[in-house]
């Protein structure tokens, strides 16, 4: 049980706390210490009741032992309402932890070297003690702090823009809708086929209600189908190559440039807006990707009133990273083998890993 318990920290990123209640997001606070390892698992409390473990797991691949959350969950001091409750909590952790320095050695600091936690991690999954899911985590870690460099891929190189639009099968981006009560829903969506008749959207949101999936033909103004909109957003997409003055829908003007972070680069973004000036976009000015929009407007009703990008891979994309795609062949684990019995070097593992990452033969 104290393996399963430390494995909560094998699960976690750093960042900086958000105070909303979320659905389906990712934590971003530091965990460093037991105390942190609560509040992971309390963030994760309200979607655990919502959706089950099994599928509070899989909507959240990137943390594989998530379930460890679950020794807590049951603990009998979890539902209480009294003063020591954390108390008792943080010390059923550090029961299991036992030496609080291996937590500080499992992803709380960057490394430049390959550390012991990883090299462990990969002896348990050779000897069937680790899935999958664990044994690529600790490659991503590696992909992470540079330690292997696959390419990245720019996917706005030789993007085939038609009549405007420039998007391509497999391209996805992830939002978050906030209305003004503070809740937050996730919508994703996927250009799943572009042919003949047009271009295929697949979409998921995921909101307090569970998890809706759609699928439908993008308009011939790239908007969103009313009867399959979760919110006010009317497009995820918009045509590129709009400069300052220009009016787009016969409703906003670009008034304004900016520089747009999404993840670790910076995009060259056009500002516009409608002409009540109640509502603000910023699209990407290369793929015409919509980056934000927010709502000033003060109604009654709850309105999903401010969207802004998660994720996408409209951008680049490191090959061989897919969190809903792993592919590990079955012969792999004797090279690793070699690897954990000494037979082969660190750095001719870390080579044939590169190699395997790059051609897609193993995909984590």
């Amino acid at each position: 049980m104290k393996l399963v318990v430390i494995l909560i920290i094998s699960i976690i990123v750093l960042g900086v706390f958000g105070s909303q209640k979320t659905f389906a997001h990712q934590p971003t606070f530091p965990v460093q210490t037991p105390e942190d390892i609560l509040q992971f698992c309390e963030f994760f409390h309200y979607e655990y009741e919502l959706f089950g473990l099994d599928r509070l797991v899989d909507l959240h691949p990137q943390y594989p032992n998530l379930r460890a959350c679950v020794i807590l969950y049951n603990h009998i001091a979890w539902s209480s309402t009294h003063q020591a409750r954390d108390i008792v909590l943080i010390a059923e952790i550090e029961k299991y932890l036992g030496d609080s320095s291996f937590l500080k050695e499992r992803h709380i600091t960057k490394f430049t070297t390959m550390p012991a936690w990883i090299i462990q991690d990969v002896e348990r999954w050779t000897d069937g003690k680790y899935k999958d899911s664990l044994y690529a985590f600790g490659i991503r870690a590696l992909i992470e702090n540079n330690i292997i460099s696959p390419k990245i891929i720019d996917n706005t190189i030789q993007r085939v823009c038609i009549e405007g639009l420039c998007a391509k099968e497999t391209d996805y981006v992830t939002y978050s809708h906030t209305s003004k009560y503070g809740n937050t829903i996730t919508e994703k969506f996927e250009i799943k086929k572009i042919d003949q008749f047009g271009i295929t959207i697949n979409s998921k949101i995921i909101s307090e209600d569970g998890i809706k999936n759609h699928q439908f033909l993008l308009d011939e103004n790239s908007r969103i189908p009313i009867e399959q909109k979760c919110c006010r957003t009317e497009k995820f997409l918009y045509k590129a190559s709009i400069e300052i003055g220009d009016f787009i829908d016969q409703k906003y003007r670009a008034y304004g440039s900016t520089i747009y972070p999404v993840g670790n680069l910076l995009r060259q973004a056009i500002i516009l807006e409608d002409s009540d000036k109640t509502k603000m976009i910023i699209i990407d000015k290369g793929t015409g990707l919509l980056l934000y929009e927010k709502y000033e407007k003060t109604e009654i009703t709850t309105n999903w009133e401010k969207s802004s990008i998660l994720k996408t891979n409209f951008f680049e994309k490191s090959e061989g990273v897919n969190y809903e795609g792993l592919k590990i062949p079955k012969w792999w684990k004797t090279s690793a083998m070699w690897f954990t019995d000494g037979l082969t070097s660190e750095d001719e593992y870390i080579n044939a890993l590169q190699y395997m990452i790059e051609k897609r033969i193993l995909i984590v």
